[in-house]
């Protein structure tokens, strides 16, 4: 019980110091629109140059296996290197957008791209490209891309999913178009120019990052819960607390499966088609047909997840699920024909899965946890760095990219029966949360007032009937405040159909506590 205890003393004060300075603890609310739109174009923007750069490497693939003759198992790892570290570097940018601001960290992660894709223009060998296109890339489009997802996030509420399908079509754009612009640079200039050229073209990136302004809240002066919320010791505690999650802890095992082999048609499928004889040139299409159904189902799929009576967690489940049967059937796809089609329907199913990460993260952690929750979770998604080395491997010891489509189908559809978990862990959480109700008392209404205790740190030490919070005369723990205090708190137990009379307050005469009867 004495664990308990301990929690209630700031919670007393930061109620008591949010009713002196309401301005203090009072934010802006989601504007759903004006500036938030502005957001909305700049991570587009993010998406269409970063995320398409990654997703059309399957192109420079082709370029750096003829330029230094190593297997496609090794040559893959380039690009698995950069997505990997994209995600491994999640908590990080997380952090570091709570620390400097959204601003700051994109434009510092799109000047690193600049130079890390400038370096690799002039690597002599693949262990340079490891550094330069895999580590560096990686770190500086973590950095960059991270932001976005978190500031739309923030300026929407009642069309988030619209708002970030939008933005998550820019990454699906910019397969389309990079897809075919590398292709062309490489063709006419070579792979080294092409990498030139993107790399200037992420001066773009720089002016976009200028627009995420941050939300402030309402008062100049910071309440005693602000500078707590800001602390390390606040965001410590935040961070071990997500892993106590179920839900979280489900939601996230669920994406680490269905990520294993979301890069793969990214980085295999123009290699895929020429094994079955298909020309490079016509190969293209083949993404072209990806990028396009995936682009238009984002923004589609974003409109519709808005409404009310869709359930976001059964629609991103069904998503998986399909994700993986499409992937389960690409050994039956031997024609040009029949891997457009099968472009065309995964556009469909991943678009689903892709725009409502950041969207259920949110709804699922809540906005005091998601810049954490999110960092994780793309930690968690380094798993897609291993899926195109595995591929590639399996085509190395095979012959064919078959039997790696099937394993990461498989995986996606496992991950769609560990988000039928999620449902129960809510409803665990819940009864939880109900087996507790706590109140805080105020000196200057002389009121109880409930406040809700998610998680017990000892739940054997809580009894079946209800606990209520009660003043003490304690002053170890004041804080003085316009000549008014607040004093420490401690438990007294009333039947549960007691109401808060202020005549069942206990008081504190040293050791001994006697409650009035």
């Amino acid at each position: 019980m004495r664990d308990i205890l301990y929690r209630f003393p700031f919670r007393h004060t930061a109620e008591r110091l949010e009713e002196d300075e309401p301005e203090a603890a009072t934010e802006i609310p989601a504007p759903n629109g004006g500036w938030g739109w502005m957001v909305v174009f700049s991570s587009f923007v993010f998406n269409l140059l970063v995320v398409g750069f990654h997703n059309s490497f399957g192109v420079y693939l082709v370029s750096f296996l003829e330029a230094f003759h190593h297997s496609n198992s090794e040559t893959a790892w380039i690009g698995s290197i950069s997505y990997g570290f994209i995600m491994i570097f999640g908590p990080i940018s997380g952090k570091l957008l709570v620390k400097f601001g959204a601003k700051q960290l994109s434009c510092f992660g799109s000047v690193f791209i600049m130079i890390a894709v400038l370096c690799s223009s002039f690597a002599n060998s693949l262990g340079v490209l490891f550094i330069t296109h895999g580590v560096m890339t990686g770190i500086g489009s973590s950095f960059a891309f991270s932001p976005g997802m978190i500031m739309v996030s923030r300026y929407f509420t009642t069309k988030r999913s619209f708002a970030t399908g939008i933005v998550m079509a820019g990454g699906a754009a910019g397969a389309i178009i990079q897809n075919q612009m590398h292709r062309y640079l490489i063709e006419a200039y070579g792979w080294r120019i092409s990498l030139r050229i993107f790399s200037a073209l992420m001066s773009l990136c720089i002016v976009a990052s200028f627009a995420y302004r941050p939300l402030q809240k309402l008062g100049k002066v910071p309440s005693v819960a602000d500078n707590f919320e800001s602390s390390p010791l606040k965001s410590f505690i935040v961070d071990l607390e997500l892993w106590k999650d179920r839900v979280f802890v489900l939601f996230i095992v669920a994406n680490g499966l269905v990520k294993f082999g979301f890069f793969i048609p990214y980085v295999h499928m123009v290699k895929h088609a020429q094994d079955l004889g298909i020309p490079l040139t016509t190969a293209a299409n083949i993404m072209l047909v990806l990028g396009t159904t995936s682009m238009t189902s984002r923004i589609i799929f974003g409109k519709i997840c808005d409404c009310k009576r869709i359930n976001r967690l059964y629609f991103n489940q069904v998503s998986v699920f399909c994700v993986g049967v499409l992937y389960m059937i690409v050994p039956f796809c031997k024609t040009f024909g029949s891997l457009v089609a099968f472009a065309f329907f995964l556009g469909i199913a991943d678009a689903g899965n892709y725009i409502l990460l950041p969207v259920l993260t949110f709804d699922l952690m809540g906005a005091e946890r998601m810049p954490v929750a999110w960092g994780y979770m793309m930690f968690v998604n380094a798993a897609s760095s291993f899926g195109p080395p595995f591929a590639g491997w399996m085509h190395d010891q095979t012959g064919s990219y078959n039997l790696g489509f099937v394993i990461s189908g498989s995986c996606s559809i496992v991950s769609a029966f560990v988000l039928a978990f999620i449902p129960w862990a809510k409803r665990s959480a819940v009864q939880k949360k109900k087996s507790i109700i706590s109140v805080s008392y105020c000196d200057v209404t002389k009121e109880l007032k409930p406040w809700d205790l998610m998680y017990p740190e000892n739940e054997e030490a809580v009894p079946q009937y209800i606990k209520y919070v009660s003043k003490t005369q304690s002053q170890s723990t004041d804080v003085e405040m316009d000549g008014a205090s607040t004093s420490n708190l401690v438990l007294t137990d009333l039947e549960e159909d007691q109401q808060f009379p202020t005549s069942n307050i206990v008081q504190r005469d040293d050791t001994k506590i006697s409650p009035s009867e």
